[in-house]
């Protein structure tokens, strides 16, 4: 913990069990030293990450061997062994409030957020996903783990507002808390022209890219349908990178050989090192978040702290980030027609995508500045 804390501030652990999965680490870095920076002691219990030198805060290396082939209840016994851990050692070392990150409302959440109120902390949820994303068997234990959690927080009025219906008239303390940028993790970002050199991109041409798993709420398949208009204009190209199910893989390689997209598309499939993140957002001109369905996107706001624009669907919390236009431009969401007409546009007149990456970087830098946030997260700490 930090030496600086001042003790009339509570001592707060942060239990968050996907580590770098989806780039959670680096959210979980930003949330701990802004709780550092109000002078709270901090204590992240999570998995290793790239994040962990230089750390601030005090990092315990809790949950091991959760993810992988191993059969489901194995992994799911060493997850109630490692919440127990983690919850057990913060009282021991005075936590008075835990943080955690709920994602599927499932068995093992609702047992951390009970384990916490027996051991006399108190507890602030953060709902990222109101309802899962990638299955039908939404929230499960949602009312449950309302009822045993002091505080539950969403990142924006939208998510507040679909976590209010859903808990139908059930008693919770519902707040909002905005997340914040990436831009601590990546001060000295490479240049367009040197993150594409590191990438083997072209420099003369005008390039999008979808990040991270695509699942099908995220929309990558209506981004190649929009892109067959374009398959004849050698000045554009999408690139796809991240981890892919091989079904997946097969599935959207398929449309691109039968559309003859073979030029306007380049998937680099598999896991992106840290170290390369930073090139993978600077080389392209404009990032494109065709989603179905989101609450709130890490990959906006990863966009917007490295200087570049998004191409997103109008739904409410897109809306919210990318402010009509002005710091990105939207489509109709599932329209496969209306993001081709964006993706046109910017192929017609580039010159703008320097107005809108400089919009996008400076309301990720004041806006979304993680001081706001750690603001807001010591004053709620502090109300119990």
């Amino acid at each position: 913990m930090t030496s600086s804390a001042s003790s009339s501030k509570p001592a707060i652990a942060i239990i968050e069990t996907i580590g770098s999965h989806g780039g959670m680490h680096y959210y979980t870095d930003n949330q701990a030293h802004a709780l550092v920076n109000q002078g709270h002691a901090t204590t992240l219990y999570s998995l290793p990450a790239s994040t962990d030198a230089g750390a601030r805060y005090r990092k315990v290396d809790t949950f091991k061997a959760i993810y992988g082939s191993d059969p489901k209840a194995i992994r799911g016994l060493r997850l109630i062994r490692d919440l127990t851990t983690s919850l057990q050692s913060a009282r021991a070392s005075g936590a008075k409030v835990c943080i955690f990150h709920l994602f599927k409302m499932d068995v093992f959440e609702l047992y951390a957020v009970r384990l916490c109120k027996l051991l006399g902390m108190k507890s602030m949820a953060i709902v990222h996903d109101v309802a899962r994303l990638d299955q039908a068997n939404d929230r499960p234990q949602l009312a449950r783990i309302a009822a045993a959690c002091d505080l539950l927080i969403t990142h924006n009025g939208f998510s507040q507002n679909a976590l209010l219906a859903a808990l139908d008239g059930a008693p919770a303390r519902v707040t909002v808390i905005p997340s914040g940028n990436y831009m601590a993790q990546f001060p000295d970002p490479p240049s367009r022209a040197q993150a594409r050199d590191r990438l083997g991109l072209p420099h003369d041409r005008l390039i999008i890219l979808f990040f991270g798993n695509p699942r099908r709420e995220k929309g990558l398949h209506v981004l190649l349908e929009a892109m067959v208009a374009h398959r004849d204009d050698a000045r554009l190209l999408l690139l796809v990178a991240g981890k892919m199910k091989p079904e997946e893989e097969a599935e959207y390689r398929t449309f691109v050989r039968d559309h003859g997209l073979d030029a306007q598309v380049r998937f680099d499939i598999g896991h992106v090192d840290d170290a390369d993140v930073p090139s993978y957002y600077r080389a392209p001109d404009i990032v494109a978040l065709p989603y179905l369905r989101i609450y709130e996107s890490a990959v906006a706001l990863m966009a917007m702290s490295l200087e570049r624009p998004v191409l997103a669907s109008d739904l409410p919390p897109m809306r919210d980030v990318i402010g009509d236009d002005a710091r990105g431009l939207l489509f109709a969401a599932s329209d496969a027609q209306s993001l081709s007409s964006r993706i046109g546009e910017l192929v017609a007149d580039p010159a703008r995508l320097a107005s809108l990456a400089e919009r996008a970087a400076h309301y990720a830098a004041h806006d979304r500045h993680w001081d706001v946030t750690g603001r807001m997260l010591s004053a709620a700490a502090e109300s119990f």
